[in-house]
């Protein structure tokens, strides 16, 4: 069992790497602009710096600058999924920004100087992004069905969602 643990942790971010740009692929094919923007941000933020900072010779380093360098990306991550989760006309990117905020939050405990459990940091940094990949699976079978079944749809909003019942 602790050798099947130990494999499964070593290949665990290739493989999430390889699942997301195997879901970008069948994404930029049946996938409508949501979709793609969404697997474009999480690809350009989320897997692209790791095998680059790897490549710099950084590996999985969770403290100081790399630590600084990937708040900066979940920053970005953050702003780009919000952004388009409030103008997509779907509710799935809505969780995806959500779970976004979540790991900016443990990104932000990092820089706290108080000792933080490096296993427990990891999980709120990391964990979010495999809810964020399941849930844009989810969301493209769902566009994918009901393309199928009622034909293309708007894939932005046409007004931005009103507050509290009022509108601009």
């Amino acid at each position: 069992m602790e050798e099947l643990l130990q494999f499964t942790n070593e290949y665990r971010v290739p493989a999430q790497h390889l699942i997301a740009i195997l879901l970008a692929g069948a994404i930029w094919l049946r996938g409508g602009d949501p979709e793609r923007w969404l697997i474009a941000a999480f690809l350009g933020t989320m897997v692209v710096p790791v095998w680059v900072l790897w490549w710099l010779g950084f590996g999985s380093a969770i403290d100081g600058t790399v630590m600084l360098v990937r708040l900066l990306f979940d920053v970005a991550a953050a702003a780009i999924f919000v952004a388009i989760a409030l103008r997509a006309n779907r509710n799935y990117p809505l969780w995806i920004a959500a779970f976004q905020l979540v790991a900016l939050g443990g990104a932000m405990v990092s820089l706290v100087p108080v000792g933080v459990s490096p296993l427990a940091l990891v999980i709120l940094v990391v964990g979010p992004s495999y809810c964020q990949l399941l849930l844009l699976l989810a969301g493209f079978v769902r566009h994918v069905r009901r393309e199928r079944r009622f034909g293309p749809y708007r894939a932005w909003r046409i007004a931005p969602p009103a507050i509290g019942g009022l509108t601009a």
